[in-house]
């Protein structure tokens, strides 16, 4: 096995230079769906503003992190972790407030079937950016393992990035499809770190969690059309929204 504590190696400075290109991507990618609405952004409610500015903070938050410890900084960079006891289950809360709003919102525009099919997206995210930031901080001291569920918080929302990208690039008839290829690749780049684990011979573990975290929300997408799925989410949909 090796060293797990070690904190500045390869990869750190490999996910600082991903989380720059991210940050860069996301305004690309945003830009037609919400920033070219600036500054009366019609039809936005401020939920859609706090929920766009905590995603914005966590991606800077994974790049600061990142550059502390390349520059050995590590009490600013635990000072920013203990922030994020903050910031975390604001981003939570308010990735279930947005699931919310577009259920209410598509409810009174399209079929039942058609709205369940669309929550596949939302539903299971929440949770899985959840799971991967608890583990990580659960796993503070062993840096091996927070710093791979901590990676693991990017891919909850590289999809609504890479998937709006598509769409930009090839126009919405490309429609769901982009959002599958979106999580395919996210779920490829996570089995390729795992494949590189195993390959060190290091704990497996983390990214195994984290593959199967993504494997179950596309598992849903797969099932969108399904009277299971439709059956979760109007009980979900009836029981909290």
């Amino acid at each position: 096995m090796i060293l797990e504590n070690k904190t500045k190696d390869a990869t750190t400075q490999t996910f600082f230079i991903g989380m720059v290109l991210l940050f860069i991507l996301m305004q690309v990618a945003f830009h037609p769906f919400y920033l070219q609405y600036f500054p009366q952004f019609h039809e936005f409610s401020w939920t859609h503003h706090i929920h766009g500015a905590l995603m914005v903070s966590w991606v800077v938050m994974l790049i600061i992190q990142p550059y502390l410890i390349i520059k050995k900084k590590y009490k600013e960079h635990r000072l920013i972790g203990k922030i994020s006891y903050f910031t975390a289950p604001l981003v939570f809360i308010y990735m279930v407030l947005i699931t919310k709003l577009n259920y209410l919102k598509m409810l009174g525009e399209m079929p039942f079937i058609e709205v369940a099919a669309w929550q596949s997206l939302n539903i299971i995210t929440p949770f899985n950016f959840l799971l991967f930031y608890s583990l990580a901080i659960i796993h503070k001291k062993e840096v091996f393992k927070h710093k791979r569920y901590m990676i693991g918080t990017v891919f909850t929302f590289f999809g609504a990035i890479s998937s709006r990208l598509l769409i930009i690039i090839f126009g919405e008839s490309i429609n769901f499809y982009a959002f599958f290829i979106s999580e395919y690749f996210g779920l490829g780049i996570v089995l390729l770190l795992l494949l590189n684990d195993i390959r060190k011979k290091a704990n497996p573990i983390p990214y195994i969690i984290i593959a199967v975290g993504l494997g179950i929300s596309i598992t849903s997408m797969h099932g969108r059309n399904t009277d299971e799925w439709q059956s979760i989410v109007r009980f979900i949909g009836d029981s909290f929204f």
